[in-house]
């Protein structure tokens, strides 16, 4: 994410550190016994990573799993075959910047909630818009060894839509009236100042999308697509949510990001 890295990890280590001061969950894991730590699609200890270890205490210990192994204590392991993972293996599961690479979603939490051990957290973020463009469609993806990997998968539910609305509604201002410059069909293509003029001069109506009709709309932006949009009765299957925060970045970063926070108790152990 380059630039937005910064205000990111400043908006999501804040979140989890008023998840704490509220719950008290990660010391309660910690003094057990000390809490195991894996976090998927990572090999590096970030803003996030280093909260949570903190917060864990110093009997913790923490294992890095990616599909791309690199470097010492990075375990070969790729979210969407999760499979092979040993059961009831560790206490918190920490999954950032990669959900919407996630093939299959009811695959994955059951994956999840098998290896978290009974009281345990799966910490996961999710993201709306993309980069270049205010859409509901995820239309990004990213590029590993020579492949591409198109974003797939989110969630949202309405308890989140409402505390907060104000994320929310930023965001969906853009996308009832994106700015001049924003190419719709082809996110990150350079539009013409002649047709960005045109566009400023003709002042376009304001699309209708508002926060009642949000989910709606992105189920069905999703599925045209081709894509999966992760609900609240698919996600109670297997955990319950224990807190929520959301940020919509694009103020400070530029880029059309609303990342969407949830913690994760897995229900049924």
């Amino acid at each position: 994410m380059g630039v937005s890295d910064r205000h990111y990890f400043a908006w999501l280590t804040e979140a989890l550190a008023r998840f704490e001061r509220e719950s008290g969950e990660l010391a309660a894991i910690g003094a057990s016994g000390g809490g195991v730590l894996w976090v998927l699609a990572g090999v590096r200890p970030d803003p996030a990573v280093r909260f949570l270890q903190g917060a864990l205490g110093a009997e913790g210990t923490t294992t890095w799993l990616d599909r791309y192994a690199r470097g010492p204590g990075v375990v070969t392991a790729d979210f969407n075959a999760l499979g092979d993972l040993p059961a009831a293996a560790c206490d918190v599961l920490l999954m950032t910047r990669s959900s919407y690479m996630i093939r299959d979603p009811e695959a994955f939490l059951d994956d999840a909630r098998r290896i978290l051990r009974p009281g345990g957290l799966l910490i996961i973020d999710w993201l709306h818009g993309a980069a270049e463009a205010p859409r509901l469609d995820l239309p990004g993806h990213h590029e590993y060894e020579g492949r591409v990997w198109p974003f797939l998968t989110t969630y949202a539910d309405r308890e989140s839509l409402a505390e907060f609305g104000s994320e929310f509604d930023a965001f969906i201002r853009h996308i009832n009236r994106p700015p001049s410059w924003v190419d719709l069909e082809q996110p990150g293509r350079r539009v013409p100042v002649g047709r960005r003029l045109r566009r400023l001069l003709a002042k376009p109506p304001r699309g209708g999308l508002t926060r009642a009709s949000y989910l709606d709309v992105q189920r069905a932006a999703l599925e045209r697509a081709g894509k999966h949009l992760v609900e609240s009765d698919a996600l109670a299957a297997s955990f319950k949510i224990l807190f929520r925060d959301a940020r919509y970045l694009y103020p400070k970063t530029g880029k059309f990001h609303l990342h969407l926070l949830t913690v994760l108790r897995p229900v049924g152990h």
